[in-house]
């Protein structure tokens, strides 16, 4: 979703908590703290006043519920223009976003952060092989609590997935459950959950799936669910 606008406007009247306003928020973050409550309403049913967003040491959002056992857990990202955010009860979770730029070093940087495997397909496919193993490391990263030193450690992590898609695997002693797309031309989108799945049992949101919810706004344009 666009900063600004009348989409961004009422997202912001409906779904935030003066909670959410602490000091140097941007509103960016406002915004996106906004549209993760109204995610979490939606698949949860619990009213919005019970949900409270923290940021644990490593940066890393949380949330709260006073009646949940166990919160679903979140993420969330913005780039160009857009904001993302994700949610899932079935592990730790992470989503990022990327506006493809075109004039980017796209094979200095893969050498710098990338496995050699990944280096390869970047140097075959350029700008879409950079973009969705960018993403896909970057919401590993989210997930997994580690920033950007896992994004940079150059080991090959999803060099072997597809292009678009869900689907599951293995990296080292840890499964995951990723998710890449282009939801427009772009624009590249990726979600991960890590491993091992949480049982679907005691949840906080009985109706979330152990695939990911996420939204993905811009603008006027309807979302991406």
């Amino acid at each position: 979703m666009s900063e600004c606008g009348t989409t961004a406007d009422d997202a912001l009247l409906r779904w935030s908590l003066p909670a959410d306003n602490f000091p140097g928020a941007r509103r960016r973050s406002l915004l996106a703290r906004a549209l993760l409550r109204r995610m979490l309403v939606h698949t949860t049913g619990i009213p919005p006043g019970g949900w409270v967003f923290e940021v644990e040491s490593s940066g890393r959002p949380i949330v709260r519920n006073a009646s949940c056992d166990r919160v679903p857990s979140i993420s969330l990202a913005h780039s160009g223009g857009w904001v993302a955010v994700a949610a899932s009860d079935a592990g730790a979770t992470g989503i990022d976003i990327e506006v493809h730029r075109p004039r980017r070093n796209f094979n200095g940087i893969a050498a710098a952060a990338f496995g050699p495997d990944e280096q390869w397909l970047v140097a075959a496919d350029g700008a879409a092989s950079f973009y969705r193993i960018w993403t896909l490391r970057e919401a590993m990263a989210k997930a997994s609590g580690e920033g950007i030193a896992e994004v940079a450690d150059r080991i090959d992590r999803v060099a072997n997935g597809p292009k678009e898609g869900v689907w599951r695997a293995s990296i080292g002693t840890t499964r995951w459950l990723l998710a890449h797309t282009t939801p427009v031309s772009g624009l590249s989108l990726a979600v991960a959950i890590r491993g091992p799945l949480w049982p679907r049992t005691d949840r906080c949101a009985p109706d979330m799936d152990a695939e990911p919810a996420w939204e993905l706004l811009q603008g006027e344009r309807k979302p991406y669910v």
